[in-house]
């Protein structure tokens, strides 16, 4: 049996390559990556911010024009409160006079009246007393009834004025006079009718101006 052998003959022994350098191109792609990736983060939470900023800011001006408008609103319904008091005041005392003034001139009217009735009383008295008795029991339920009226409207119009006011005073003083003298059956009793009216057109005339000024 014949063996072959080879043999193989190496001029030089083969080169191994270690590559150990740095690959910057990747390094510096990956970088601007990052960066842009950081810078638009930031960009993003700087928006976000700011758009939080601008809803905060615009959430606070709405509020207060919301406390602007309330508190106008409010300012408007207190004046216009406070001139419906003012017209409904003005109104119970230009009425409360003009009653209390009719009711004055009623009680003159009827103590001129029983003056005037007077020679008849006495003379049914004796003839026919009947009637005489009617016709004084007629007259002075009227008169009590009249009374009683001008004693109310009277105090009424009191507690409807101020006691420290010039005007509120010498308009009771011209009442008070017309409370004494129309229980008689002469008298002034209409000129000082006359001077409550005057008394109480000028009270009026300035509680008005105050109301339409809203005062």
């Amino acid at each position: 049996m014949n063996y072959e052998t080879a043999v193989v003959y190496l001029e030089q022994l083969p080169k191994v390559v270690l590559e150990t350098g740095f690959d910057w191109p990747t390094f510096w792609s990956f970088s601007a990556t990052a960066l842009l990736f950081f810078l638009g983060t930031q960009l993003t939470i700087r928006n976000f911010k700011r758009t939080i900023e601008s809803q905060e800011r615009v959430a606070k001006d709405q509020q207060e024009v919301q406390r602007d408008n309330i508190a106008s609103q409010e300012l408007i319904a207190k004046q216009n409160s406070l001139k419906a008091s003012r017209q409904n005041w003005i109104n119970d005392l230009r009425d409360t006079c003009a009653g209390y003034i009719a009711e004055a001139l009623n009680v003159n009217r009827l103590n001129v009246y029983w003056e005037s009735a007077r020679v008849r009383y006495f003379e049914y008295l004796e003839a026919k007393p009947e009637i005489a008795y009617q016709m004084h029991s007629d007259w002075t339920n009227s008169h009590v009834l009249a009374m009683k009226n001008l004693v109310s409207l009277k105090a009424k119009i009191e507690l409807l004025l101020n006691p420290e006011e010039v005007d509120s005073k010498e308009l009771m003083k011209a009442i008070n006079d017309l409370h004494r003298e129309c229980d008689r059956a002469g008298g002034p009793a209409k000129d000082l009718a006359q001077t409550v009216v005057e008394w109480c057109q000028n009270i009026l005339k300035q509680e008005w101006e105050k109301a339409k000024s809203g005062e």
